[in-house]
C-alpha cells in the first residue's frame, strides 16, 4: 500500500490515500519530483466540496465540475482553454477559490452555454458581503500583472495577516459576515502565491506601522509578516515617513496589465470604492504616486522602520 504524508492537519484522519478518496477528500500530489519518488506519496489533502444546495458558490462549483467531466477534460486541460492554472480550476471546484467575472464568461464560451456561469457570478459575489465596487476591483486585481498602491490608514489588504484583517474589519459586523469578509481578504492574497505572482510596489504611510489593531501580539505578528513579504522578489515595499509633508487625501491602487490601459481603484469611506479607467484621472494619480514615491524611504530604510516599530511595541 502506498503511504501518505500530508501537509496540514485534517479534521479527522484517513489512514491511506484510498481511505481519503473514499471519504470525499481530494489529494494533490507535490510538484517536486524528488519528493514524490518511492513508496510514499507526499502532497496535500483538501476537504470535499460542499453540496450544491449550500450556496451559489457551491452550485457554481458543482456545475463547473459536471460540465468539465462531461467533456472529459482534466482540470489543467480546462485551465489551458480559459488561460488559468489547473490549481485555480481545482480551487473553484472545491470552493476554496472564488471565480471572477472574466472566468465566468470564459466558462460559458468554452462549454457553449448561454450566460449560465456569468449569470451565477453576481449571486456568488452577493454571498461574500463585499462592499459595492470592491468585487470589480478584486477581479481586475486577479488579472493584473503589476500593482502600484498607496495606503495611508492601515496595512494594505494583500499584506494583512488573518488576525489583523479580522481586527480591521470587525467594527459593526455580525460574526458570520465578519468571517466571510476575512475569508475573502485572505483569498485575494492568492495573487502573491500563483506561478507568476503579481508585482507590487507598495507605499505605506509610516502611521500604519503604529496604528494598533487587535492588540500587541496581533501587531507583532503583522509587522513580522510585513518584513517577510518585503523580502519577496515580487514585492517592493517603501515606507513614507511622517515628515514627508504630503497629503494625498486617500488610498488608491493603480493596476497594470500587458496590452491593457491602466486602471485605478480609489477607496472611499465604508470600504467602498470605484474602479476608474478615465485616462486623465489615471494619469493624474500616476503623477501623484510618483510624487509620493519620491518622498518614500528606500527598501533597506523601510525595513529598518518596520523593525523599529516592532521594537517599540
Amino acid at each position: 500500500m502506498i503511504g501518505l504524508i500530508v501537509v496540514g492537519e485534517l479534521p479527522y484522519g484517513p489512514q491511506s490515500l484510498a481511505d481519503a478518496i473514499t471519504l470525499g477528500y481530494t489529494f494533490i500530489p507535490t510538484s517536486d519530483p524528488k519528493a514524490a519518488q518511492g513508496p510514499v506519496q507526499i502532497g496535500r489533502i483538501l476537504m470535499p466540496a460542499p453540496p450544491p444546495s449550500e450556496s451559489a458558490r457551491a452550485f457554481f462549483a458543482f456545475h463547473l465540475k459536471r460540465h468539465r467531466e462531461g467533456k472529459g477534460w482534466s482540470q489543467p486541460a480546462l485551465g489551458a482553454k480559459i488561460h488559468i492554472s489547473g490549481s485555480m480550476v481545482s480551487g473553484i471546484e472545491l470552493c476554496t477559490r472564488r471565480p471572477t467575472s472574466k472566468i465566468s464568461q470564459k466558462l460559458d464560451e468554452v462549454f457553449g452555454l448561454d450566460q449560465f456561469f456569468e449569470a451565477l457570478y453576481p449571486r456568488v459575489i452577493e454571498e461574500t458581503g463585499l462592499p459595492a465596487g470592491f468585487p470589480e476591483f478584486t477581479d481586475a486585481e486577479a488579472d493584473a500583472s503589476m500593482m502600484r498602491l498607496y495606503e495611508n490608514f492601515v496595512i494594505t489588504g494583500l499584506f494583512q495577516t488573518e488576525d489583523y484583517a479580522r481586527a480591521v474589519l470587525r467594527a459593526g459586523q455580525q460574526p458570520e459576515k465578519l468571517e466571510r469578509l476575512v475569508a475573502a481578504r485572505m483569498e485575494r492574497q492568492e495573487v502573491l502565491r500563483r506561478d507568476e505572482p503579481i508585482v507590487i510596489t507598495a507605499l505605506l504611510d509610516a502611521s500604519v506601522l503604529r496604528r494598533s489593531f487587535g492588540g500587541r501580539e496581533v501587531m507583532r505578528a503583522q509587522l513580522e509578516h510585513l518584513l517577510a513579504l518585503s523580502e519577496l522578489p515580487c514585492i517592493h515595499l517603501h515606507v513614507v515617513p511622517e515628515e514627508a509633508e504630503l497629503c494625498p487625501e486617500g488610498s488608491f491602487t493603480i493596476l497594470c496589465s500587458p496590452g491593457e490601459p491602466d486602471t485605478v481603484y480609489a477607496e472611499m469611506a465604508g470600504g467602498r470604492g470605484r474602479l476608474i479607467d478615465d485616462d486623465g484621472y489615471v494619469a493624474e494619480l500616476g503623477i501623484l504616486y510618483e510624487l509620493i514615491r519620491s518622498k518614500a524611504l528606500n527598501a533597506e530604510d523601510s525595513q529598518a522602520a518596520i523593525r523599529k516599530a516592532l521594537e517599540e511595541l
